[in-house]
């Protein structure tokens, strides 16, 4: 008898269906094949005590199992229960009427020596794609299944064991209660994420240049670099940035969940923002030490994983003491900085995953950290500042949009300053929010696939920011005075259109390019006096 059960595996985030064959006929032997690795071949051992578990077996017949398309690769423990519902069936241990209505669901899930069914990485692009195929249903172990509680357009069933499996597939209609919604979400006692508590910008006495040039950063999704001494308040002004955020929509929620899914690393990231599944609700703040690797930083690996700067989509990179980062591992940043995709090519295929981030890197001006406090403090020979500049390239450096001084603060704002004069994060994330919608709803109704001014493409430049005819001579004189780049021509356009929004002007004036340029260029400030 010929059975057939669907499953599906990923590859990257694309999500291919697995069509499981079973054929149980006259012999004895057992055959897997469609390119198992190990983990699938060793899933009969798995299979066999799950079953005895329940009173079932694997026939002494001849079983053939094929994993179509055959021709990609099948990895993980994820089709054990897809593998045992086929011999079930094929053998004649279920009912017919399971059998037929196995074409609706999609079945995953490792098994443990007891029937128990163990999580899989991926589940959230699995129900996507199953519901963009057309089945009704899809039966994951527990917290796989809240992955997808929040995806509309497919039912999907929870199931602890095996024998959960079985009562599903047989009375699908009686087991609404496995049936998880939004409403099984659980949420746990409301705490504020201890980064959002403890860092405020209500806390940064003075600095406003680099409040500033943060809050403008924010809102248009721009690049930022930290330039300045040590203690000067570089690390918790980046860190307060996650409190000025505005919360992710559906869209990008759905995103960057996709991609933590793969990670294997949706269900902890829902436990950290105090839910017990679903979808992420806050962007992602990711902050690798200096030590880390350029294949941890891009992905890769045997499976092609992602790495920091796709677990940032939609949200911030933050790399602290940005000059320690191996020069090469930096480096690595520059495509996805522009194009805000990441290619990771391996043997066994390409892996694409977004990486449209923040980058929000912070770093001392000189060995010492001395250079910007003046009287004669710097001791730094002009060999070890060139060799310390030079772990930087310009091409990187000219990706950044926002490049700010910061300086240490003057005794008198940090032990006098009055504790209320300084802006709270909630303010200044209620501007923020305001600027986004502005460019949520310029860039919809115009059909783009982008959302803010720092994606901009180079053809669309010219109509969202046209300037005036005093605008176009303001830039025309910096640029050919200060030999700007074409990139940084359009990244400075692209800060005053943001500038622009947070005034909510329809039009970028001279006071907008003027603050663009110091931005942008912090120490030709002098041009604009």
């Amino acid at each position: 008898m010929l059975c057939k059960v669907y499953c599906a595996c990923c590859n990257g985030l694309e999500v291919t269906t697995v069509t499981v064959e079973v054929s149980v006929t006259d012999g004895i032997r057992f055959f897997l094949v469609g390119l198992p690795d190990n983990a699938v071949k060793e899933s009969q051992q798995r299979i066999e005590s799950a079953l005895n578990c329940y009173g079932f077996r694997i026939p002494g017949k001849r079983i053939t199992i094929n994993l179509a398309p055959a021709n990609i690769r099948k990895e993980g423990s994820s089709f054990d229960v897809t593998l045992a519902i086929g011999i079930l069936c094929a053998s004649g241990q279920l009912d017919e009427n399971v059998t037929e209505r196995l074409k609706d669901f999609v079945i995953l899930g490792e098994l443990a020596l007891d029937g128990k069914l163990r999580d899989i990485p991926g589940a959230l692009p699995i129900i996507i794609h199953a519901m963009d195929q057309g089945f009704k249903a899809c039966i994951l172990p527990p917290s796989s299944a809240m992955e997808g509680a929040e995806i509309e357009g497919i039912t999907v069933f929870s199931a602890s064991t095996f024998k959960d499996v079985l009562e599903i597939l047989m009375n699908p209609e009686e087991s609404v209660d496995k049936i998880v919604t939004s409403r099984s979400i659980r949420h746990e006692k409301c705490i504020q994420d201890e980064d959002l508590q403890n860092y405020d910008f209500a806390q940064v006495k003075g600095q406003r240049q680099a409040k500033r040039g943060l809050e403008i950063a924010a809102a248009g999704g721009h690049n930022i670099l930290l330039n300045g001494s040590p203690g000067s308040g570089k690390t918790f002004m980046a860190k307060c940035l996650r409190g000025i955020l505005p919360p992710m929509s559906k869209e990008e929620a759905i995103q960057t969940s996709n991609i933590y899914s793969v990670a294997g690393l949706l269900a902890a990231e829902a436990a950290r923002e105090n839910h017990s599944g679903g979808l992420l609700r806050n962007r992602p703040f990711r902050s690798p030490h200096h030590s880390i690797t350029p294949q941890a930083l891009i992905g890769g690996g045997s499976r092609g994983l992602p790495g920091e700067i796709s677990l940032s989509h939609n949200g911030v990179l933050f790399l602290d003491e940005f000059a320690e980062f191996d020069r090469h591992c930096i480096e690595v940043l520059r495509q996805p900085l522009e194009d805000g995709v990441v290619q990771i090519s391996r043997v066994r295929g390409k892996h694409f995953y977004p990486a449209r981030f923040m980058l929000v890197a912070a770093m001392n001006p000189c060995p010492c950290g001395n250079m910007y406090e003046g009287g004669g403090k710097c001791k730094c020979s002009s060999s070890a500042l060139m060799k310390y500049r030079g772990r930087i390239s310009g091409p990187l450096l000219d990706r950044i949009d926002i490049q700010l001084v910061v300086r240490s603060v003057r005794s008198g704002e940090l032990v006098f300053s009055d504790n209320g004069t300084e802006e709270p994060s909630r303010v200044i994330a209620e501007r923020v929010r305001k600027a986004r919608q502005i460019q949520m709803e310029r860039y919809r109704a115009n059909g783009e696939s982008f959302f803010t001014n720092a994606a901009i493409t180079p053809s669309r430049l010219a109509d969202y920011c046209r300037l005036s005819s005093m605008g176009r001579k303001l830039v025309d004189g910096f640029v050919s005075r200060w030999g700007v780049s074409a990139r940084g021509y359009t990244r400075i356009l692209k800060i005053a259109r943001t500038v622009a929004d947070l005034d909510g002007a329809d039009r970028i004036n001279e006071a907008h390019l003027s603050e663009a340029f110091n931005l942008r260029c912090p120490d030709k400030n002098e041009m604009m006096q």
